[in-house]
């Protein structure tokens, strides 16, 4: 992999701006020393390992295990100190140094006694992008059984009945809509595939996932038996939900620290230090669970040790428990300090086992469908903070971290009405017949079958009707991660500077076996792509995908009096395999127009998602074209009976392929009265260069269809007769575009004592436009035999165009009683409004067309359009989706309700649409047709039983 001497050139120029800052004048400085401690029976205790950060710095440290910590030359002035400790209530605390000064830092337990309990998200304000923090206080109070689960705290997103049975992805500023158009399911896909999960400071990965059956018909949209896409996002089922301390959700422009991300981020943040053994027993209709986890702190300076597990068993409904989802984890971390508390260390292995499983249903005689999908693997992590205390360099902090996925898809299925042709071979242009290394030849004497050396064993044939086939897809996953990043800091007069400089590297590589089958018994070929056949794949001959990024980023804060300016700007330089490159400029920014009262927020970014294996090195597109068929001739005695094939590859990669931007933009204001909190941010993106699987102008190539037939009833001769065809297939492509425009609200209001209650309200109105910049392809083929086949008519990129709306907002009151640890919480959530319909452009005349003579594309002359030849590319107008769909208002209700119960035991109950309201709709498309609103959305509950060990 290369630079070009341009980007080089610009990294080199923002490093050395941010190295500027070595001019900095002196300041005055002071230490800040002090002690934490925990209350235990009443008494305060030293509490060691609890991790400390003074936030406007950019620093953080560790307790010894006397709990002391010592801040070194700290600038006089205005500090926000922010503390956390596993199963402890944050801290965040805000005071002026002006000299040495040692303070003293109490942690309260996080549990269900306080006045205030934190079961909603929050706004996070610890960086500039626009965030919320969803604490371990709201995981338990929801239940969740995946990080799936806790996104219904996000604004306008709604509560989901927790369900393990199908793979768990995380969409960000998103919804699902009844559009039928291709391209707005595409675009959710992609919402997906552009989220980054980042788990310990390091990003999980679906690129190496390959357990699609074939990109050629279906593209990547779903994977062979369980588990997630290879098209889309990770599946977050086999992340342990049980060992999670908090989750931050990045919505807006995150930090240039992140990369191969075009949507956002979810970091979860793992517990790290002493905590009592916590047993957890769930059940509801469909799932049942335990989890157990631990932190154990170890003799003096030997650190801690946090483990956890947890086994889940979900069916999809009671009735049908032949589709089962069994899951295993387990997990541990050791933490510590080392050389006088200067490094701090997290290094954690991790366990996941997860099973989705089809048993054969018993009145299922017509498919005999049998399927399996299991993911075994492990992660090793460790990751760390060198302090220093230099005058501008503050810290290093670094990532390492291993992860491999072994994944197994399994499919037996009975086909029907399945008769194809399918040869052995995997070389272009080979002609083989019914019996090995046999040659057959034409009335001239000249060979028609074409044997490719080596290959005189394999034979065609020609499927039977029906048949039982068993496929499986070996995976083998491996993905790697380094990051080292460096911070400084300094300070000029009323100006401070927070800037870093980091580099990271990612690769992904399957050393699977990939697709394999029994060749007499192959899979039905996609009916939609005439004369598409399948072959094996071997995943280990794919080559590992790289990437490495550079990354610098300045944090500015300006001090005019009580005022003040906040930007943070960075550049990220990311350098893919095929020397395929990206810049994401990014830039956050927020000013006090009323200190501490009234605030203004605004970014822009342009996010930056690589291609995965799937995208970068798709399989090969496989043809059979049948040249004579005597298998069912009665004619012809049966050991005389000839069977031929002709069989056609392609490769499908596109060297053009580009990466994929998403361009962020948002403004917004915070208001804050006392301790009630408003914030409203309005927003736009839109995706450009998206990924998708689909036809090209490169995709149909033409091709000499020859059929055989005997020169008369008792001749053995054969003559032919040449068709030119067009073999068409998907390939990857940079076609997907994606609009988006919304604003979220979030309101905290203060607590009001006199009834124990605290309201909270989100919402999100959401405007999406979906659509291609491919052609639109379209052919009216009669039959498949060769003198039926056409052409290809190309229609214009705007024939479709997918639009969707909704307006959504959930209402929460969280009423506690701290003195008997309850704490009831009624969601009431408002569906406002849904809409979707379709712009349909020129959707009867082509603009142009693809010859099946040589595969080149001519403007088409609309004077032509009666033309016979031209006929078969002439669409038949329908619009089905042209009028807009409006879905009436509805309400939904839930309640959680936990209870402590003295310092041992809490209990945890929920239900979900309480009042089961379906409300009916008669839709504005089909009048005959009545919509059930919040069908997919039964009444469900569940009950969850914990048990504290101390």
């Amino acid at each position: 992999m290369k630079f070009n001497t341009i980007t080089l050139g610009i990294i080199g120029t923002c490093f050395s701006i941010f190295s500027s800052h070595h001019l900095a004048a002196q300041e005055k400085k002071a230490n800040l020393t002090g002690t934490a401690f925990e209350t235990v029976n009443g008494q305060l205790r030293p509490l060691r390992q609890a991790t400390l950060s003074i936030q406007n710095m950019g620093i953080s440290l560790s307790t010894d295990g006397s709990g002391r910590f010592e801040f070194k030359d700290i600038p006089y002035g205005r500090l926000s100190l922010q503390g956390q400790y596993v199963g402890k209530v944050p801290l965040d605390t805000v005071f002026t140094l002006s000299g040495n000064q040692d303070i003293q830092l109490v942690f309260k337990d996080n549990s269900f006694r306080l006045e205030e309990v934190g079961v909603t998200a929050e706004a996070s304000n610890k960086n500039l992008a626009t965030s919320s923090v969803i604490g371990r206080s709201a995981i338990e109070h929801l239940q969740a059984n995946s990080l799936a689960d806790v996104m219904s705290l996000m604004p306008g997103a709604r509560a989901s009945n927790p369900d393990l049975t199908n793979a768990k992805e995380i969409q960000i500023r998103n919804f699902e809509s009844n559009n039928r158009n291709p391209n707005s399911q595409a675009a959710n896909e992609f919402n997906a595939f552009g989220t980054s999960i980042i788990v310990n400071g390091a990003p999980t990965s679906n690129n190496a996932n390959l357990q699609v059956m074939n990109t050629v018909g279906s593209g990547g949209s779903a994977s062979m038996s369980g588990g997630a896409a290879p098209s889309g996002g990770i599946d977050v089922r086999n992340i342990p939900i049980q060992n999670i301390e908090s989750i931050e959700v990045i919505r807006g422009i995150p930090s240039v620290e992140y990369g191969d991300v075009a949507s956002g981020a979810v970091i979860v943040n793992q517990k790290a230090g002493k905590q009592p053994l916590v047993i957890e027993a769930r059940t509801n209709p469909n799932l049942y669970s335990i989890t157990m986890n631990q932190g154990i702190q170890l003799a003096e300076s030997k650190g801690a040790v946090n483990f956890g597990a947890d086994y889940s068993y979900n069916v999809t409904k009671p009735e049908e428990a032949y589709v089962s989802y069994q899951r295993a984890t387990f997990n541990t971390l050791y933490s510590n300090q080392f050389f006088n508390n200067k490094l701090s260390t997290n290094s954690s292995f991790a366990f996941n086992y997860g099973k989705n499983k089809r048993d054969l249903n018993p009145d299922d005689i017509r498919t005999l469908t049998e399927s399996y999908g299991k993911e075994v693997g492990f992660t090793l992590n460790t990751n760390g903070t060198l302090n220093f205390n230099e005058k501008w360099l503050k810290n290093i902090r670094y990532t390492l971290n291993g992860s491999y996925q072994n994944k197994d898809s399994y499919l037996s299925e009975q086909k029907n009405n399945a008769t194809a042709p399918y040869s052995m071979t995997y070389t272009d242009g080979a002609v083989l017949s019914n019996r090995p290394g046999v040659p057959v030849y034409d009335a001239n004497g000249n060979e028609i079958t074409n044997i490719p050396a080596g290959e005189e064993n394999l034979y065609a044939v020609y499927l039977p009707s029906t048949y039982v086939g068993q496929y499986t897809i070996d995976g083998r996953e491996f993905s790697g991660f380094a990051k080292a990043i460096a911070s400084f800091y300094n300070k000029v007069g009323n100006t401070e500077h927070k800037w870093f400089l980091g580099a990271d590297f990612k690769y992904d590589k399957n050393f699977g076996d990939g697709k394999q089958f029994v060749d007499s018994l192959p899979p039905v070929r996609p009916a939609q792509v005439p004369n598409a056949t399948f072959r094996r794949r071997t995943f280990r001959e794919i080559p590992a995908l790289q990437q490495f990024g550079l990354f610098a980023q300045e944090n500015f804060t300006a001090h005019m009096g009580d005022h003040k300016l906040n930007i943070e700007a960075g550049l990220r330089y990311d350098l893919f395999s095929e020397g395929k490159s990206a810049l994401s400029p990014r830039v956050n920014a927020t000013i006090d127009v009323i200190p501490r009262v009234l605030s203004l927020r605004g970014g822009y970014g342009l996010l930056a998602k690589g291609p995965s294996l799937m995208y970068l090195y798709p399989e090969r597109a496989y043809f059979e074209y049948v040249n004579l068929n005597e298998l069912t001739s009665t004619s012809i005695p049966e050991e005389e009976r000839l069977f031929l094939t002709t069989t056609r590859v392609f490769n499908t990669e596109n060297a053009d392929l580009k990466i994929a931007k998403n361009k962020k933009a948002e403004v917004g204001f915070d208001l804050t009265i006392g301790k009630s909190l408003l914030r409203v941010t309005g927003f736009s993106e839109e995706l450009i260069d998206g990924y998708s699987f689909s036809y090209t102008p490169n995709s149909f190539q033409p091709v000499d269809y020859v059929e055989y037939k005997r020169a008369s009833a008792n001749s053995p001769s054969l003559v032919g007769t040449s068709n030119p065809v067009l073999a068409k297939y998907t390939m990857p492509n940079n076609t997907g575009r994606f609009q988006k425009k919304g604003v979220e609200m979030e309101l905290q209001l203060k607590r009001i004592d006199a009834i124990r209650t605290q309201f909270s309200v989100n919402g999100i109105y959401l405007w999406r436009k979906s659509f291609s910049s491919n052609y639109n392809y379209y052919d009216d083929e009669s039959g498949l035999g060769a003198a039926n086949r056409t052409h290809i008519g190309l229609y214009a990129p705007d024939m479709e165009v997918g639009y969707d709306r909704a307006l959504n907002t959930s209402i929460r009151a969280t009423h506690n009683i701290p003195s008997i640890g309850l704490v009831v919480t009624l969601t009431a959530e408002g569906i406002w409004q849904e809409s979707d319909w379709t712009v349909y452009g020129n959707d009867s005349i082509p603009t142009s067309y693809i010859s099946k003579y040589d595969g080149q594309v001519y403007d088409f002359d609309v004077t032509k359009k009666d033309d016979p030849e031209f006929k078969s590319i002439m669409r038949k107008v329908a619009r089905p989706y042209a009028v807009m769909e409006s879905l009436p208002t509805f309400f939904n209700f839930n309640i959680n309700i936990t209870k402590e119960i003295r310092d041992f035991m809490r209990v945890s109950f929920f239900a979900n649409n309480m009042f089961r309201s379906y409300p009916s709709h008669r839709s504005d498309r089909v009048k005959t047709e009545y919509i059930s609103r919040n069908a997919s959305y039964p009444f469900f509950f569940g009950l969850n039983l914990g048990l504290t060990i101390k």
